[in-house]
């Protein structure tokens, strides 16, 4: 069945054209009448809306407003009269897929609307899965149906299938590396490599060779050439987790594989051609580290094409029930055990938990209350709820005054251990650093 586009203009000859251009690939429905036209858009399925912006009755923005409302994942393309770089920033920030100009392209209308077309149905699969409470979904833990998650998925479904890079913002355990890897699943590339890199994890002084490549005898240890990650994702997606902790010395060398699409191993002076698509991820300001001068502008910029903001568990917390059914499920088969829901009581106390580490803390909540569990429906006898961080808690009543700021920091970072019973994850969420930023501060070795 062919796709069924709705076409919404007060001026005929519009209306003409949209359809003789379209009609030879979906089928096309037009409205001169707005509000004719949202009447039937709620009843029939449509893969995509184009409306005018101004018509009589009922306005584009506000049609739209009203339909995204109803479908948030069905886009929504403007006509506008006016060409312009203003037209396009208020039609998108309005909440619009794209737009198009008057007069129209016939090529341009082609390719939005085969671009909206896609989008459609990637983000519409994605919503499915993400309401599916059954086991076994390639998006394990991309689950919700909050107003904040449809959103999320919606840039999803227009990211996918581009070859734009892409900045992922949100807080540890908010699930960035799930959502990078549904991106990938998604795409084109879906059938070539997804390379995950935790840059926080990596020595400073290997990560270039890691990232790049290195000739033998290249530097000390050096016994044989090596292809680094991006050669190795080929075709493919490689995901730069903890982007923020780039050194500076080596943010030049990734800005430049990202503008001319090659890399060059360390001690060679050859470069190579690759195809990478890349998606960064942190849980930092890096708007804020670039006006520290700790990272790149010109960086930053060809990072951010398309930024996804993963909201915290605190802001979504209608998800949860969701979020427990769908790892019920998932350990229930590792543990073996078939627990098929929670008490009103556990419920209800999981609802009021500010969740500092997010669906990761969540979800080790599930699987450690399954493994436990003794009958299929989990209780308070059976588990124990996740401590929680007094964030007002008070500070020793002295401190030396004689300590450095460094030292200062230190005492801080073990009084917020202490308050999370030495859990390094739970004080590295509560300072809102990673855990090897926190490790590194204390001077003890990474995991």
């Amino acid at each position: 069945m062919k796709d069924k586009i709705a076409v919404v203009d007060d001026h005929a000859d519009s209306l003409e054209i949209l359809k003789e251009v379209l009609a030879p690939t979906y089928e096309v429905d037009t409205y001169s009448d707005p509000v004719k036209a949202l009447r039937e858009i709620r009843e029939k399925k449509f893969s995509a809306i184009i409306t005018d912006v101004k018509m009589p009755g009922l306005n584009g923005v506000d049609l739209m407003n009203q339909v995204t409302e109803v479908f948030p994942t069905l886009p929504v393309i403007l006509i506008t009269a006016f060409g312009t770089l203003d037209a396009a920033a208020s039609t998108i920030k309005a909440g619009a897929f794209d737009y198009l100009s008057k007069p129209l392209n016939l090529n341009e209308i082609r390719l939005v609307v085969s671009n909206a077309v896609s989008h459609f149905h990637v983000a519409t699969e994605l919503q499915r899965q993400s309401i599916d409470k059954e086991a076994g979904s390639d998006l394990s833990g991309v689950v919700g149906k909050s107003e904040k998650m449809l959103r999320v998925f919606k840039v999803i479904g227009r990211a996918a299938p581009t070859n734009s890079s892409i900045l992922i913002e949100g807080e540890s355990g908010t699930g960035k590396e799930i959502v990078a890897r549904s991106i990938h699943e998604n795409s084109p590339r879906s059938t070539k490599p997804f390379i995950p890199v935790n840059i926080a994890a990596i020595p400073e002084q290997l990560l270039e060779a890691e990232l790049f490549g290195h000739e033998k005898g290249a530097f000390t240890g050096a016994l044989f050439a090596r292809d680094g990650l991006f050669s190795e994702a080929e075709g493919g997606t490689l995901f730069l987790d903890e982007i923020g902790e780039v050194p500076l010395p080596l943010q030049p060398k990734l800005l430049r594989v990202l503008q001319e699409h090659e890399v060059r191993r360390i001690g060679s002076s050859v470069s190579k051609l690759v195809d990478v698509r890349i998606i960064a991820a942190t849980n930092r300001n890096l708007e804020q580290l670039v006006s520290e001068k700790l990272f790149r502008e010109d960086l930053f910029y060809r990072l951010s094409v398309i930024k996804i903001e993963i909201p915290p568990l605190r802001e979504r917390k209608e998800d949860i029930p969701l979020l427990v059914q769908h790892f019920m499920n998932k350990y229930n088969r590792s543990h073996g055990k078939q627990v098929t829901g929670v008490s009103e009581e556990i419920m209800a106390s999981l609802l009021k938990l500010p969740w500092p580490g997010n669906v990761r803390e969540l979800e080790n909540f599930v699987d450690r209350a399954v493994a436990l569990a003794t009958g299929p429906i989990l209780t308070s006898s059976d588990v124990e709820l996740p401590t929680v961080v007094e964030q007002n808690a008070t500070w020793p009543d002295k401190l030396p005054s004689n300590l450095s700021l460094e030292e200062v920091e230190i005492e801080y970072i073990k009084h917020i251990l202490k308050l999370c019973h030495n859990n390094y994850q739970e004080a590295a969420n509560a300072l809102k650093i990673n855990k090897s930023t926190l490790y590194r501060k204390l001077g003890r070795p990474t995991d």
